[in-house]
């Protein structure tokens, strides 16, 4: 028998990767239409039969299909299909597939056996080349995306008019979705704002001056214009909003509709010519009795409109813009019947709230009312509000699309009306800051989790055109009717003294939006004779009223010169999407669209137009099937015929698949010999589709300040002096009044004004109150104003003001001067008081007496113009009267004097020959406005498609179109001169090509990035082989300098030029060489330069360690900013410390490179010594020293250079310095001291100023310490500087027969400020060490000699030839006292000093006390045991014995010899930093933040210049002898510094840990204390 091979499969697993023979057990090679059983029964490894595919035979879905997606539903055992027969040539660049294509999505039901068709369409644009691997079912939902369209989605339950039945490809009935908006993920956005007007164009007909007629029976629709303006552009004299026309009644005669209008025509229109009716659908319902509205509902709100969709899958749109906001004041915004009056009385204008009360919202539907669900799936509208102060949005209603059908029809407006109800409800957060939905525009990997799409590998967004070729300007609205917005919004206007950024931002058809795009251009251009500026408009304040005639007004607008068309092509690796409409150009395809003659007819689905070949042969890309026009109803309609029906006359009748835009009847007002040019489009639905400006203007809020008048100049003063009868005679006596509190200034007219502050006013303009004096009754305000309306009074022919006939009045007041340029005229408050505070109350101010025509009565006597009294309104009330500086263009009426001979007796001012001052009248301010932190754009409500725009846009001429061969090269060290094109260019005609013939040119301007003229460049025409060719040479700045790179010559110094071209047969061009940030045009900077600051050292105490420029080391250093303006090369630099090793509270003033430090106060023991390194580099154009550019053309910083700074301790001021020094006593002499047992003695040294010290009464001590003899003064001036170390020390010669003790007593140590006269108590915060007590009932440190309340006795016990010490340090630094500039003086009070015991013998155990002074850090005099502990080298290092490091403090670790340290001073208390070296260079440092604490001492033995080469030994209180004093102390292990420890029992920062005390209540046992004092005796 044959060997068998036996295999069982439990794995149930397929492998095709290993060779047969080595195949494991379990495993199995290939299989088909099987399953091997895995279960755990007895049929484990059975094979089973599974079910496979099968064919399904006799479907007509068509051949050449290729499947290039599948999705099956295991839930409706249902699988999804996506066919198609189209192949991309090319996948990278992918193009639309044909109208001749197919593409399919069916669903196969494998129960039923049914397949049907889900949708169908070209709109699909399906491709072979892009397989669909995305696809998910979320319950009806069908997913899908294929990288080459953006992710769709369709509802299987709603895919056509017959639900869900099956069906088989060749039915006719209409499918759900035939669009691509229809099945975009991404929703159709809404993009155009509510329109607050109605409008309709007539054709006449006939007409006469009172009325004109339109063909047949209009007056239904033209009922609802009664009331409308009547504009039209083509009548002989063309009727504007400024002839205020409007219609009065509507009528049928005959068969024709007649239009009655007031007022007349000036002549009877023209037949078929337009006529424009347009009307405003905000009103006021005051006199509706039947209105249902609100009546006060909108009075006090500012309020904006939108609304969005919301789709039949229950999803919403994104909202469309909103409206302006829907405002019109009553009155009509006029001050009317008194209204100036209580306007200055109240402050405020009660007027300016909203009339409006009931609003038509007009709604631009995407297509007919009663096919928005068909067309676009729309099931509700919903009305969108929102108040101009609130982030909220609310909804005022959702209305139904069969509300909207009824309502509309055929038409694609609807129009909602508002009644000043209140919405129902608030839209969710994320509803309100959706401003465009996050759907890819391709994505290649898609996926499901829960309900939520997830994409992957996608491109998020378009890329948008690098700029737009537009410019801009502010002009009056435009009343000719081209344009509503006079209508539309009658009062709202752009404000004035006010800057403005305008820009475009685009969007697709589904809501994805560009950032803001800006105009290609800075620089202006000519149009019609008005000039445009680039995409940042200044809207400047009239200069006089002939800027702006108010009466004809209607407001100003920014006005956008669109100057090129908007362009962008399809390209899928720049991710550039292309336009929506791409005008068809087949025919001749250099040409732009068709041009026809006026004969065109269009009808409902037709449209007829005669070709203008003869004139525009060309223009001849007549639309073919399967292109688009631009629809009445809809965006665009697709043409599906088109015929020539008329050869001859070249006549075409085109059949769409909708009524066609009115765009393509005869065009308004053609210039003549212009072609009448339209367009047909081929759809590239990703495209760019529509746009909307934007604008960004952050000059926000800001006052109108009503004023009761504003008087030019002083009043007049009430009392004066009597110079008798006759003017000029002597003086005979004087009359009290304000003019004896000093006289007005008779030279501030036209140069200081005067008004009255109350109410709202004293807010708008208030007082800087932030920094002031207790005293202070005059405040200065830091508001900036510009006056608006000033007031004035009325005068007399021969120019004096007779007060009989004089009345106040106002006027507009112009805040520009012609010499200023734009520049708006600002006044300030330099002072606001009240009336009586500067001398203007009621009776400081002259009365209705003229000052000169009064001889017998001292009553009338005044000094200036009569009625000052009456200037101030409600002068009696005493109000705050602001004095504003006008030295630039005064404001007010006038304060006059008499011009004309007085009298001779007493006169009041009812005569014509006297004059008065001002009477109150409105006057108006107005407040800078507040500058917005948020820089963002504000949309607008102008927007519109794309497509018409382009069609709108002029085209160019047969003249130059722009220049060849440009270059730029110019810098700051650009002489005078030099040209900075170096090489020529020339101008070129619309093919590009060059001029045959030479052309001409001149500069016609130069501005700079702020659009301000210069005059720094010329344009150098070239001859000879060069004719025609220009370059543009610098001529220096107005001396003939380099120009200087500053922090705004990024943006101000890139310069533009406006050129004007003519070419040899005369056509004239304007080109613009326009300045680019960066590039041309551009003054480009110099990196900056100086040299290194050499090393050097200062001190600790130093607040400031480098002066700034000038001081000698910068001047030595040299900065200079690159520029070759020898007069400016040190213009805006910037100093930085920006590399190095130095203290944190290190900085340096970047305006002058002062750098400074932190001083040691109580709280900062100061910087560590040592030698630190800062690199400074200095940066040009204010910039920070670190970024710069972008690249040349912002802040540059010079190369970074090091200098070393050495910092130690502050000297003690000279004045201090220890000249005397007193180490040895042998008597008492002029000391405190005794010879008597049981005598105390007491006395004071002091330290004081010159003066103190030359008057001994300026010292004072007797009123607070009474009975203390004053001493000694030490030094010779008070402490300035450095650190004072004060020593008490006490000597008890020794006699070899007695026991000598004494008692230390008590010290105290006072301090004053110089020049003050109350002594305080120097406590703990101001000692160096935070030794001492702060009062009698708190001992701090507890332990400490001397000290109050405790007593101890020092002396010797067996031995009696050793004197008796005491030594007890504090120390004081200057800058401890925080006293500005003033020095410090000291009392250093000692009390009780008490011989205890020994010989009573004079000369014999005497005790002598003494207070010396020193410079604690630089020490010069050191008083131990009889020695001077200084050093004979001033500032030579002390050597220090440390323990190791520990946690603890105070650390009483054992002392080693072997850890050295040195410091400057011997007081080892008082050691804020020690050091490695004797050099002290190097400062030691803990090693780690966990062990900072060490135990420390002297090295007697080796302290310099000591008689025997060592210092005693101090003792504690039982005579022994200690090794030597120690202390305790924490240092910083960042920096070495002492630890400064802030609390109050403990709180000293260096301990003593030497046993000196002895502790009674603990049985006598020897401990530490926390003092400073040291003490010897033997026992």
């Amino acid at each position: 028998m044959a060997q068998q091979i036996k295999n069982t499969f439990l794995k149930s697993k397929m492998n095709k990767d290993l060779d047969d023979r080595i195949l494991p057990n379990g495993e199995y090679r290939d299989a088909r239409n099987i399953s091997v059983g895995r279960s755990e029964d007895d049929d484990v490894g059975a094979i089973e039969n599974i079910i496979g595919n099968n064919l399904v035979t006799g479907t007509d879905i068509g051949a050449g299909l290729t499947i290039i997606g599948v999705k099956n539903s295991n839930s409706t055992d249902q699988i999804f299909v996506f066919l198609t027969d189209y192949t991309d040539p090319d996948p990278t660049n992918p193009t639309d597939a044909p109208s001749t294509s197919k593409h399919y999505i069916y669903v196969y039901d494998n129960t039923s056996g049914n397949y049907t068709l889900l949708v169908q369409g070209e709109f699909l644009n399906f491709s072979t080349t892009n397989r669909i691997i995305g696809i998910n079912l979320i319950e009806n939902l069908l997913f899908w995306t294929d990288n080459r369209n953006q992710p769709r989605k369709i509802n299987i339950a709603l895919f056509s008019s017959t639900a869900q039945s099956g069906r088989s490809s060749n039915i006719t009935t209409q499918e759900y979705y035939t669009q691509e908006h229809q099945i975009s993920v991404a929703k159709y956005n809404p993009y155009q704002a509510i329109q607050l007007y109605n409008k309709i164009n007539l054709v006449v007909s006939s007409g006469a001056t009172a009325y004109f007629q339109v063909a047949g029976d209009q007056v239904a629709a033209i009922t609802p214009f009664i009331g409308a303006t009547v504009v039209s552009a083509e009548q002989t004299t063309a009727i504007t909003g400024l002839n205020h026309i409007k219609v009065i009644g509507v009528g049928l005669v005959g068969s024709d509709t007649r239009i009655t209008v007031s007022p007349t025509f000036g002549a009877a229109p023209t037949a078929n010519t337009y006529i424009s009716l347009i009307i405003s659908t905000m009103t006021n319902k005051i006199n509706d009795s039947n209105w249902p509205g609100d009546p006060d509902y909108l009075e006090d709100k500012f309020v904006r409109f939108s609304y969005r969709f919301k789709y039949d899958d229950n999803e919403y749109s994104l909202m469309a813009p909103f409206t302006q906001i829907a405002y019109i004041p009553k009155q009509g915004g006029f001050f009317i019947n008194g209204d100036e009056d209580a306007a200055y009385q109240s402050t405020v204008v009660n007027f300016m709230e909203n009339f409006v009360q009931n609003i038509g919202l007009v709604i631009t539907l995407p297509t007919n009312a009663n096919r928005i669900v068909r067309d676009y799936k729309i099931s509700e509208v919903e009305i969108l509000f929102r108040e101009s102060d609130a982030v909220a949005v609310k909804v005022l209603e959702s209305i139904t699309a069969g509300e909207i059908s009824g309502a509309s029809g055929t038409s694609n407006y609807y129009t909602y009306d508002y009644q000043s109800r209140k919405p129902y409800k608030t839209l969710p957060e994320a509803q309100t800051t959706r401003v465009y939905d996050k759907v890819p525009v391709r994505a290649f990997a898609q996926e499901s989790s829960g309900n939520r799409i997830i994409y992957g590998n996608y491109r998020d967004q378009h890329t948008p055109p690098a700029n737009i070729n537009y410019n801009c300007r502010i002009s009056p609205k435009s009343s000719s009717g081209k344009f509503a917005n006079w209508i539309e919004y009658p009062n709202h206007s752009v404000k004035r003294n006010r800057n403005y950024q305008v820009g475009f931002v685009l969007a697709d058809k589904f809501g994805r939006q560009s950032p803001v795009i800006l105009s290609s251009v800075d620089n202006g251009s000519n149009n019609d004779g008005l000039f445009y500026f680039g995409s940042t408009i200044y809207s400047p304040y009239d200069i006089n009223d002939t800027d702006t005639s108010v009466i004809d007004w209607f407001g100003d607008a920014i006005s956008v010169l669109v100057n090129s068309e908007i362009t962008s092509t399809k390209n899928l690796s720049a991710g550039t999407p292309g336009l929506y409409a791409i005008k068809q150009n087949a025919t001749t395809p250099t040409a732009e669209g068709y041009a026809t003659t006026s004969s065109v007819i269009v009808d409902d689905d037709t449209y007829t137009f005669k070709l203008d070949e003869t004139s525009f042969p060309n223009n001849n890309n007549i639309p073919l099937i399967g292109d688009y026009l631009r629809g009445a109803y809809e965006d665009f309609v697709k043409v599906t015929n088109i015929v020539e029906t008329n050869p001859t006359v070249n006549l075409y009748e085109v059949t769409t698949s909708g009524r066609v835009s009115d765009v393509y009847l005869r065009a308004d007002n053609l210039p003549a010999s212009t072609p009448d040019l339209k367009f047909a489009y081929t759809i590239n639905d990703l495209g760019w589709y529509s746009y909307k400006i934007v604008v960004k203007q952050t000059q926000q809020e800001y006052y109108n300040v009503y004023l009761p008048g504003i008087l030019n100049g002083y009043p007049g003063q009430s009392g004066a002096v009597n110079d008798g009868t006759t003017p000029g005679s002597a003086a005979t006596s004087t009359i009290d009044g304000g003019f004896q509190n000093g006289l007005f200034p008779t030279d501030e007219t036209n140069v200081t004004a005067f008004t009255v502050l109350f109410n709202d006013n004293i807010n708008k303009i208030p007082r800087d109150l932030a920094e002031v004096g207790p005293d202070q009754k005059q405040y200065r305000s830091s508001v900036t104003l510009f006056g608006r309306v000033t007031n004035l009074m009325t005068v007399s022919a021969s120019g004096t003001v007779p007060f009989a006939d004089s009345l106040p009045y106002n006027s507009q007041y112009y805040a520009r001067n012609s010499s200023d340029g734009k520049t708006a005229i600002s006044h300030t408050s330099t002072a606001i008081a009240r009336a009586k505070e500067v001398n203007m109350g009621y009776a400081d101010l002259s009365n209705g007496f003229n000052p000169l025509n009064c001889a017998s009565s001292n009553t009338c006597l005044n000094t200036g113009a009569a009625n000052g009294n009456k200037v101030f309104y409600q002068i009696d009330t005493n109000p705050l009267i602001a004095r504003i500086s006008t030295l630039d263009k005064s404001i007010g009426a006038m304060a006059l004097n008499e011009v004309n001979n007085p009298g001779t007796s007493q006169d009041n001012l009812n005569s014509p020959s006297d004059t008065a001052n001002m009477l109150p009248y409105l006057a108006i301010y107005e407040t800078a406005p507040v500058e917005s932190l948020l820089d963002i754009y504000w949309e607008t409500t102008s927007e519109g498609l794309i497509v018409d725009l382009n069609s709108d846009v002029l085209l160019g001429s047969g003249g130059a179109t722009a220049f060849q061969n440009v270059t730029w090269a110019f810098d700051e060290t650009t002489a005078a001169t030099s040209m900075v094109t170096p090489s020529p260019f020339e101008p070129v005609n619309s093919e590009g090509l060059a001029f045959g013939t030479p052309t001409t040119a001149r500069l016609i301007s130069q501005t700079n990035g702020s659009e301000v003229a210069v005059e720094l460049f010329e344009l150098v025409s070239l001859s000879g082989a060069q004719a025609g060719q220009y370059q543009i040479r610098f001529l220096g700045d107005e001396l003939g300098n380099p120009l200087v790179f500053t922090d705004t010559s990024r943006t101000v110094d890139v310069y533009s030029f406006l050129i004007e071209v003519t070419t040899n047969s005369g056509e004239v061009s304007e080109l613009s060489l326009t300045g680019v940030v960066g590039g041309f045009g551009a003054l480009k900077n110099i990196a900056p330069d100086f040299n290194v600051i050499g090393n050097f050292g200062t001190t600790r105490d130093t607040a400031v360690i480098l002066e700034g420029v000038p001081g000698t080391k910068w001047t030595a250093a040299d900065p200079k900013n690159g520029s070759a303006n020898t007069t400016q090369d040190t213009a805006q630099l910037k100093y930085y410390i920006t590399s190095g090793s130095y203290p944190s509270n290190w900085s340096m003033n970047p305006n002058n490179g002062e750098i400074t430090q932190d001083v040691p106060n109580g709280n900062f023991p100061g910087n560590s010594n040592g030698t630190y390194t800062v690199g400074i580099t200095i940066a040009d154009a204010n910039g920070d020293g670190v970024n710069t550019g972008p690249g040349d053309y912002g802040p540059l910083n010079s190369s970074t250079k090091t200098t070393f700074i050495t910092l130690g301790y502050a000297n003690l001021n000279a004045g201090l310095k220890a000249t005397t020094c007193l180490i040895d006593p042998t008597s008492i002499g002029t000391n405190i001291g005794t010879p008597t047992n049981g005598t105390k003695v007491s006395g004071i040294w002091y330290v004081c100023g010159a003066a103190a010290a030359a008057n001994s009464n300026l010292l004072d001590f007797a009123n607070q310490f009474t009975g203390i003899p004053v001493i000694k003064r030490l030094g010779t001036e008070p402490h300035s500087q450095g650190t004072l170390a004060l020593t008490y020390n006490v000597k008890q010669l020794k006699n070899v027969g007695n026991n000598s003790t004494f008692k230390p007593g008590n010290m105290q140590i006072y301090y004053r400020l110089e020049g003050d006269t109350t002594w305080q108590l120097a406590d703990r915060p101001l000692e160096y060490n935070r030794s001492g007590i702060t009062n009698a009932g708190v001992s701090a440190p507890f332990y400490n000699i001397p000290k109050y309340i405790q007593t101890y006795t020092i002396g010797s016990g067996s031995s009696f030839d050793k004197n008796n010490w005491m030594s007890v340090v504090r120390a004081y630094n200057y800058l401890a006292f925080e006293s500005g500039n003033a020095a410090i003086e000291y009392a250093i009070v000692v009390t009780n000093l008490e011989k205890a015991s020994g010989s009573n013998g004079a000369g014999d155990n005497d005790v002598i006390g003494w207070v010396q002074q020193d410079d604690l850090h630089y020490p010069e005099c050191v008083p131990w045991q009889g020695n001077n502990a200084a050093p004979a080298v001033t500032g030579t290092a002390f050597k220090y014995f440390r323990s190791a490091e520990t946690s603890s403090f105070p650390n009483q670790e054992t002392i080693s010899t072997g850890n050295i340290v040195y410091a400057e001073t011997p007081y080892s208390e008082y050691v804020g930093q020690f050091f490695t070296d004797s050099g002290l260079t190097t400062v030691y440092k803990p090693a780690s933040e966990n062990a900072q604490y060490i135990n420390f001492r002297l090295d007697r033995a080796n302290t310099p210049d000591i008689t025997g080469g060592s210092l005693d030994p101090w003792s504690d209180l039982q005579g022994n002898v200690n090794d030597g004093l120690s202390a305790a102390a924490g240092f910083s292990f960042a920096d070495g510094t002492i630890i400064i420890n802030i609390g109050q029992g403990a709180g000293v920062n260096a301990t003593s840990t030497s046993e000196i005390l002895i502790d009674d209540s603990a049985g006598g046992v020897v401990q530490s204390y926390t003092g400073t004092t040291r003490i010897k005796q033997t026992n």
